[in-house]
């Protein structure tokens, strides 16, 4: 059997229902709506990671966590976001372990339980006789684990669980759910600013409750991976699943068989090489070359710059002038109407560009608009001219939107598709530690240093964006058009292909060959 390389060759074998917008058909729409419960936790996380931006915008918060007259207060800031980071940094090594033993669907569960109890913490913050920095402080450690366990395992179910000709879609929508998430944040900040007391801030903040309430609900209605079902042997369950939602109840659909097959011969081959082993993993050269791919992808994404304006958005404004509450908060919200519109482009280019295009796109703009601020910034600095203000909060627009163009449909499915099912939980826990990693340093160094040599630290992350750039053309390889099992021939070649040719699949537990047409149309 051989595999066409990247020509999506799986839309051509017969499916159920597959002529059907998947809205008519009863499998996949049940399916689909389950998936809603995995954005879910990605749109807390943006929800959550646009507040403190706004926050420090906010006098009543400053003063309840006594950070209005803190001498230290950079250093305080960076501190309340790196907790985030360090918790899930602590955290990631048990949400692998978890995923692995327990199923997909504990780690949200957790995440959901985390995010409650954060934040009736946080909310409760500075209330009566409480220490208001040490509260809050402790809610952010609480939601940290909790938001590392959903980021980490979500992009792994929207990989494993969608129906094949919808994956590509589903993983690219996992972060314009990130960015619905901020957006709703900054629009929701923008309104509680006109409030003069603690609500102010209390209000935006316990908006988290009902989004981790509708979590916890609905993760008891997903179905398990089919992938992690059959990797411990309840292949019946595994079918059982690809018959209801991909099938729409068709027990002899060829779509299924193949995909069956495609995951029992993956499974038997990566079970032969003994593929889940940390020896394994990082003595392979195929399993090297993915890992270096998720790292580099992680490093773009958390050392683009674009930290600065998620977290301290406000310090930029403040560089070129721009002090008012109000005015601040309505840019920034503004600001994420943009990002919005970019990552829903992104989503459509994905599906009609190659993956290394589409990068190549975004980082030329993000490299660009990097240069822009730095120009910008530094000349109003120097001459107090409101034009170069203007100009940068423009550049500050390009920046984020050419980011999200490729982070928002790539940077979180791209990880968890080139990693083979034996080790995709393994490589997503390095992904998380390493991104964490690198928040905890941009998230605590950032503040220090724009209050310190203010834009002089955009330079920092020019040499970032053009060395990753640079590797990018390198490390990565392109996955456009082929199904996660086939996406193992980029990095294991001949040999798998070879294990492929030579390995006779059977269908789920009734031992039945996939037919002569199935494989004539693959």
């Amino acid at each position: 059997m051989h595999m066409n390389a990247g020509n999506e060759a799986f839309r051509n074998i017969p499916n159920k229902d597959s002529h059907l917008p998947w809205y008519k058909n009863a499998g996949l729409l049940q399916l689909n709506l389950f998936l809603l419960c995995i954005f879910t936790g990605q749109f807390l996380n943006g929800y959550d990671g646009a507040l403190i931006s706004s926050f420090q915008a906010m006098k009543p918060w400053l003063t309840t966590l006594n950070l209005e007259s803190s001498t230290e207060k950079a250093t305080d800031i960076g501190l309340l976001n790196a907790a985030v980071y360090l918790a899930g940094l602590c955290i990631s090594p048990f949400a692998a372990w978890v995923s692995d033993r327990f199923g997909r669907k504990w780690c949200i569960r957790y995440s959901s339980i985390a995010n409650l109890i954060g934040t009736a913490i946080g909310a409760a913050a500075g209330a009566g006789s409480t220490h208001g920095y040490a509260m809050f402080m402790m809610s952010r450690i609480i939601i940290g684990s909790g938001l590392a366990f959903c980021v980490m395992i979500s992009p792994i179910m929207l990989q494993e669980l969608p129906h094949p000709k919808h994956r590509v879609l589903m993983a690219g929508l996992f972060d314009v759910a990130y960015i619905a998430g901020s957006f709703v944040s900054a629009w929701v900040t923008f309104g509680c600013s006109y409030i003069e007391n603690d609500w102010a801030w209390r209000i935006p903040y316990l908006i988290h409750l009902p989004f981790a309430a509708i979590m916890i609900i609905l993760i008891s209605l997903v179905p398990e991976s089919p992938r992690w079902l059959f990797k411990q042997g309840r292949e019946d369950e595994g079918k059982a699943f690809m018959v209801k939602y991909h099938a729409n109840g068709e027990e002899n659909d060829e779509l299924v068989a193949f995909e069956i097959s495609e995951i029992q011969g993956a499974l038997r081959i990566e079970r032969e090489a003994k593929q889940d082993t940390w020896k394994m993993i990082l003595s392979s050269r195929s399993s090297l070359h993915r890992l270096a791919c998720v790292i580099l992808i992680v490093t773009m994404q958390n050392l683009s710059g674009t930290a600065i304006i998620a977290y301290y958005y406000t310090s930029i404004l403040k560089l070129v002038g721009i002090t008012e509450t109000s005015t601040q908060t309505g840019i920034n919200a503004g600001l994420t109407s943009f990002t919005v519109v970019m990552a829903l482009a992104g989503v459509w280019l994905t599906k009609r560009i190659r993956r290394k295009t589409q990068i190549y796109v975004s980082w030329t703009g993000v490299l660009l608009s990097n240069i822009g601020l730095i120009v910008s910034t530094s000349l109003y600095t120097k001459t107090g001219h409101k034009s170069a203000g203007l100009a940068a909060v423009f550049f500050v627009w390009i920046y984020n939107g050419s980011f999200f163009l490729a982070c928002g449909p790539i940077f979180f499915s791209y990880p968890a598709e080139v990693l083979h099912l034996s080790m995709r939980a393994k490589g997503m826990m390095i992904w998380t530690i390493c991104g964490k990693v690198m928040s905890v340093f941009s998230s605590y160094v950032n503040p220090v240093a724009m209050t310190n040599i203010a834009w002089k630290w955009y330079f920092f992350y020019t040499a970032i964006i053009v060395v990753t750039g640079i590797l990018a053309h390198f490390v990565l390889v392109e996955t456009k058009g082929r199904t996660l099992e086939e996406i193992g021939e980029l990095f294991d070649g001949e040999i798998l292909q070879a294990h492929m040719d030579h390995t006779n699949y059977e269908l789920g537990s009734d031992d039945e060959k996939m037919s002569e047409k199935s494989l004539k149309n693959v």
